[in-house]
């Protein structure tokens, strides 16, 4: 997918906010090369925003990936994920990816992921001496742990393990999505590392955000009356949890949408419960349209390295609900309007309480993660590209070199 901007475009000289964009920026030509499906899950769907808030400060930037549909010019062939058939994992042409490099002649390039994809990123950035950063998504081991037994997870984990330590000490710099994965870097010897937020797509702060669908109706009922669930239908996404809540909170609408392994257990379950909605895989467009009909978002994961859909949920203003593991829980500034999942409490036990609460108590609290949503997104803008420039060495005044960057999430 080409995002490539136009190279005699005058680059914008200050964000939004007013805060003025180091100049460096407007020299910065960026390839992303990943192996995530553009716009299928998480990983697809950030380098898309990321993509949408650098473009007016930087020279160029492209996303190099597979697409949903299979482009038989960019890829040899393809296998269904192991585990999920849902998604796939693809071959690309090397030529291909060698030559869309090529035209764009970048000056760092970004791998946020594992596979054949992102193998040719780097190596055309060690073969050109450009400047890699690495990106880590995702804890694999934690994975391994939830779906093989330890004879199987245990030398799974110590294999990628090796892996992620070879690739974070090719790169030039490392982003890390929580805490977490920083000290897992920093143990790993990365040069520099960074914590990094992730931004809200622009649609989700840009459109009115509107009523929630309970206040519009005089019933005299308040509080969390229909709860959407966005995300890919696994295990450690806890998708079992709404249903759970479905079948004892049966005056409440339920809402799932996503694909994955569990996909069946979810048709099942909506085509037995009045009140629980199978809503399919939705685009993002079609994510903001879910979230305003619904009061509440559910984002009960085992394992979560930031949230998105989470903040998207917060840019329209209603009640996001996750267990303190989920990696936005760990940044101070929107951490304060959440509602959490204590680590023994079940989805069912928190709706349980939070459905006594009257919208005044709930915009009380929801209203400090409301309010800080902009801001946060445009403190995340300003320090990737300050981070980007740093790691393509643009501007020697900002130079890290060797040393570490600590984590920041005071934002």
């Amino acid at each position: 997918m080409s995002t490539k901007t136009s190279r005699a475009r005058v680059v914008q000289s200050q964000m939004k906010d007013g805060t003025m964009v180091p100049p460096s920026a407007g020299r910065l030509r960026i390839a992303i090369v990943s192996d995530a499906i553009v716009g299928r899950n998480g990983v697809g769907t950030f380098y898309l925003d990321l993509i949408e808030h650098l473009m007016p400060f930087v020279d160029s930037i492209d996303l190099i990936a597979p697409q949903q549909e299979r482009c038989r010019e960019m890829e040899r062939f393809s296998i269904p994920m192991p585990g999920d058939s849902t998604q796939r994992l693809a071959l690309p042409h090397g030529r291909h990816v060698t030559e869309r490099l090529d035209r764009m002649a970048p000056n760092l390039i970004i791998v946020p992921t594992l596979g054949a994809f992102s193998y040719l990123g780097l190596r055309y950035a060690k073969r050109n001496g450009i400047p890699l950063v690495i990106v880590n998504h995702t804890s694999f081991g934690q994975l391994f742990r939830l779906y093989w037994s330890k004879l199987v997870a245990g030398p799974m984990t110590w294999a990628l393990n090796r892996l992620n330590r070879w690739l974070m000490r090719q790169a030039d710099a490392v982003v890390a999505l929580n805490a977490e994965a920083y000290q897992e870097a920093s143990q790993w010897d990365a040069k520099l590392v960074r914590v990094m937020g992730t931004p809200v797509a622009a649609d989700f702060l840009r459109r009115p955000s509107i009523r929630r669908p309970g206040l519009a109706q005089n019933d005299g009922e308040t509080g969390i009356r229909r709860t959407v669930f966005v995300g890919r239908l696994a295990a450690e996404k806890r998708v079992g949890d709404l249903i759970e809540a479905a079948e004892r909170f049966t005056n409440c609408q339920f809402a799932i949408a996503g694909d994955g392994p569990m996909r069946d257990q979810v048709e099942s379950a909506a085509q037995r419960l009045p009140n629980l909605q199978y809503l399919g895989w939705l685009s993002r467009d079609q994510v903001l349209g879910a979230l305003d009909e619904s009061d509440a978002l559910v984002l009960p994961s085992m394992i979560e390295s930031f949230g998105t859909v989470a903040l998207e949920a917060m840019a329209r203003r209603r009640y996001v609900i996750v267990r303190r593991d989920c990696g936005i829980a760990k940044w101070p500034s929107i951490s304060a309007g959440l509602f959490y999942i204590e680590d023994d409490q079940s989805f069912a036990d928190r709706f349980e309480s939070l459905r006594n609460m009257d919208d005044e108590s709930l915009n009380q609290i929801a209203g400090k993660s409301w309010n800080a949503v902009t801001d946060f997104n445009q403190h995340t803008v300003r320090v990737w590209l300050q981070f980007l420039i740093d790691a393509a060495r643009l501007d020697e005044h900002h130079v890290v070199g060797q040393r570490r960057v600590p984590a920041d999430q005071s934002v």
